[in-house]
């Protein structure tokens, strides 16, 4: 009997100390991340998933960064903000629409980016931003009108609030996050019905409390991350999505038929470093097997895989570094640049675009 009791504790005390070890190994890492671009991609996904759900805090739903918006949900905030991570620490400017931009890009931009935290540059300075890069390089106003967790829906809607007769290319950073509100925009008519000012106040409040650590925390993520995968794989073999999330992302940018019959659109896929550009590739064969107004038929659609490494992203927050916008914006460079030489080649439906500096702010 006292052998068994023996063994018992000493095997509890085993379990006790690799637990305790787990923890102090997560807890390490996640506040050295230099070390975990050491680790395998699988290592890395694990980490990065514990720091997503107990370190890493929400842009738009922290005090002063983001504010209600009763059409489109929330947009940022006017004014500037300072937001941070443990791999990076930014200043937001943000203009009256609520976008990370200047006043003076409203002002008929030739060039439009839409997107979520991707595109607006979350983990980036300001202009080492691709938006920026691009401006820069080409000599065109460029408006960075995405924000945070905006999908297709909310991008186009927000299109629409700024003035777009000399826009010449709407350039869509699509992530797959963007399915369930573009799904939920198709099967109610066409209608997006977004959250109310008291429940952007109660998620403001519940994401800007202190995320204290305790001991045990990250072993009591991981555990609850498994559950969470053993009751999906309990419950069976997932639905197929009832829509396909091409035509839904088709069907949003078709609400601005009027705005985009004589623009270039060029899409491109970005969901961190874990990249398989799946709806890209599904749009590409899609656009070309069917029949679609020309601003659709004509939608360059773009491989981003093929040019980012995972050096290009946060190894923690998954989001783009500097680098990675800089590399972006070079391959947006040659599109757009690709795109202007056969506009002179064949004229352009909107004629020579104006110099930044040539156009006031109405």
């Amino acid at each position: 009997m006292w052998n068994l009791m023996s063994c018992t504790v000493t095997v509890i005390l085993a379990i006790a100390l690799v637990i305790a070890l787990y923890e102090v190994v997560v807890y390490f890492i996640i506040r050295h991340p230099a070390m975990l671009r050491k680790c395998s991609r699988k290592i890395q996904n694990t980490i990065g998933h514990l720091y997503a759900t107990g370190e890493r805090s929400i842009m738009q739903y922290q005090p002063g960064c983001g504010r209600h918006d009763a059409e489109l949900g929330y947009t940022l905030n006017p004014g500037s903000f300072r937001f941070s991570g443990i791999e990076f620490d930014n200043i937001y400017r943000i203009n009256r629409l609520g976008v990370r931009d200047d006043e003076v890009s409203l002002d008929r931009p030739d060039i439009i980016i839409a997107g979520d935290s991707y595109a607006t540059g979350w983990g980036a300075d300001q202009e080492h931003t691709f938006a920026k890069r691009l401006e820069t390089q080409t000599g065109y106003r460029v408006l960075n009108m995405a924000v945070p967790s905006y999908g297709t829906v909310r991008e186009m809607m927000m299109l629409r609030k700024v003035k777009t007769d000399c826009l010449r290319y709407l350039i869509i950073q699509y992530c797959d996050d963007d399915y369930d509100e573009n799904r939920r925009y198709f099967l109610n008519n066409n209608t997006l019905h977004t959250m109310r000012a008291e429940t952007f106040r109660r998620l403001v409040a519940l994401h800007s409390r202190p995320q204290r650590y305790f001991f045990g925390k990250y072993v009591l993520l991981k555990l609850k991350k498994r559950i969470d995968e053993f009751s999906q794989k309990k419950n069976g073999v997932p639905v197929p999505p009832e829509v396909d999330a091409t035509d839904l992302f088709i069907n949003a940018v078709m609400s601005n038929k009027d705005i985009l019959e004589h623009v270039t659109i060029i899409v491109f896929e970005m969901n961190g470093k874990n990249q398989v550009n799946g709806f890209t590739t599904a749009l590409r064969r899609k656009i070309a097997s069917r029949t679609y107004p020309g601003f659709i038929k004509n939608m360059i659609v773009l491989d981003m895989s093929q040019v980012l490494r995972d050096i290009h992203f946060y190894v923690l927050d998954d989001h783009l570094t500097n680098t990675g916008h800089a590399v972006v914006a070079g391959e947006l460079l040659k599109v757009v640049r690709k795109s202007d030489a056969s506009r002179d080649l064949h004229g352009s439906p909107h004629g020579p675009s104006q110099s930044p500096v040539s156009r006031g702010i109405d």
